[in-house]
């Protein structure tokens, strides 16, 4: 879910480039991404996808010929065809190592403690928002709270579903019984969303995350309803949970590229970094701290050759030979002087 760089030409100058029969369903395509607020020339294999499957009742043909004018308009400005079959398969590829890795990120994050236990739900629901579910990076910051919905089945708890609103219109498994499931995922971040809704400080919210009970089975699923369902599902937080946005604003929430660093951060990095300000303490002094028990190594001996009567010897001899450069310079003054003359009355003459 990443963007194409900018391109080089715009959509009107590909037109006039393309075969006059793939000009209509370009066009078609570039209508398409503007109404959804995407780039038509730096299109994904998602976004291709989305768009052939816009209209259900398309035939096969009609499906292939639009693939082929849009693979073809990017051919044309410099860029990778996204409606190939390769491109789709490196995106399935993609997607599935980044929802195994987040499903193993997951599992480890905090979900209690001050602030680890803040940042560990909220990463986990945005892990499994764009791994799982497949919400654009662009959009996760722009999600509401009203925006998440639980439909609950009593008779059959397994049947019970989480769906994603707006324009999404997405339904997925709710997993009542997996703590790292959608709905747990899902439900630890919403308690701690209404908490810092109700009373926006974070004297109120660590006491709640420190005596917050270790991960457990979602077994009391309910239809939970938001009570301020406008406000932004991820609002920001600096590093130690104090939130940025001005007082009162509840709608702001995180910035495409803060979510890109998150997700970085879980599926490109190494080991989850410390979140408990205890561990991050003894992390940076192991970072900083020397050797303990330092290895005494003993100094280098060099040994220099015996220069010292060669270099007086070479002080005399300099000596010797230059001695008389005094006399020189002398008579050099001299015949200097005697030339200068000359010239001078040469001149006298002359005038």
């Amino acid at each position: 879910m990443t963007h194409t760089p900018p391109t080089h030409e715009s959509t009107g100058d590909i037109t006039g480039r393309l075969p006059r029969s793939y000009r209509g369903q370009w066009r078609l395509f570039t209508d398409w991404c503007t109404a959804f607020d995407l780039d038509p020339l730096g299109a994904s294999p998602v976004t291709v996808a989305r768009f052939l499957a816009f209209e259900p009742d398309a035939s096969r043909a009609t499906v292939r010929h639009r693939a082929s004018a849009i693979n073809t308009a990017h051919r044309l400005n410099g860029a990778t065809p996204p409606g190939t079959a390769t491109a789709v398969r490196a995106l399935l590829s993609a997607r599935d190592r980044h929802q195994a890795a987040a499903t193993t990120v997951i599992a480890r994050l905090p979900v209690s403690g001050w602030p680890g236990g803040l940042f560990g739900r909220r990463d986990a629901l945005i892990l499994t928002l764009v791994c799982h579910l497949g919400i654009p990076v662009t959009d996760v910051g722009d999600l509401r709270c009203g925006d998440i919905t639980i439909h609950p089945n009593t008779t059959n708890p397994d049947s019970s579903t989480v769906h994603i609103g707006g324009h999404h219109q997405i339904t997925a498994k709710a997993e009542p019984e997996n703590p790292f499931g959608v709905y747990g995922v899902w439900k630890r971040w919403a308690a701690v969303r209404e908490l810092t809704l109700r009373r926006p400080s974070p004297i109120a919210w660590a006491p709640v995350l420190y005596d917050a009970p270790a991960r457990a089975a979602a077994e009391d699923m309910s239809l939970h309803e938001h009570t301020t369902p406008d406000a932004a599902l991820l609002p920001t937080f600096d590093r130690w949970g104090n939130p940025t946005a001005p007082i009162g604003d509840t709608t702001t929430g995180l910035s495409p590229r803060a979510v890109s660093a998150i997700l970085r951060t879980h599926l490109h990095t190494p080991g989850r970094p410390v979140t408990h300000r205890t561990q991050w303490a003894h992390t940076i002094r192991e970072r900083t701290a020397g050797p303990q028990n330092p290895v005494s190594q003993p100094a280098p001996v060099v040994v220099l050759p015996d220069t010292y009567d060669d270099g007086v010897d070479a002080r005399r001899r300099a000596a010797a030979e230059l001695g008389d450069l005094d006399d020189v310079f002398t008579a050099l003054d001299h015949q200097m002087a005697a030339l200068l003359a000359r010239t001078e009355q040469l001149l006298d003459h002359l005038d």
